[in-house]
């Protein structure tokens, strides 16, 4: 994830109630999103849309935000 998002995630969001939505650890989400692990296209997906809900954003996260760059298709 990159810099800015990741910030703005985590102004806007706790991240407790992100990982816990999404059925995974904080220690699993904080790895995401210091892109140290790739998450399942699903699990991006699922990331994404509750992110989206719980900031109150529409379309401000999109699933690929949670796949590092180095490990995308």
């Amino acid at each position: 994830m990159v810099e800015y998002k990741r910030s703005y995630l985590k102004k806007a969001v706790r991240l407790t109630l992100l990982a816990t939505h999404c059925g995974i650890t904080l220690n699993t989400l904080s790895r995401i999103i210091h892109n140290h692990l790739k998450p399942s296209d699903d699990l991006a997906q699922r990331l994404a849309e509750t992110a989206n809900k719980l900031s109150f954003s529409e379309d401000y996260f999109k699933a690929e935000d949670f796949i590092p760059r180095h490990l995308r298709k």
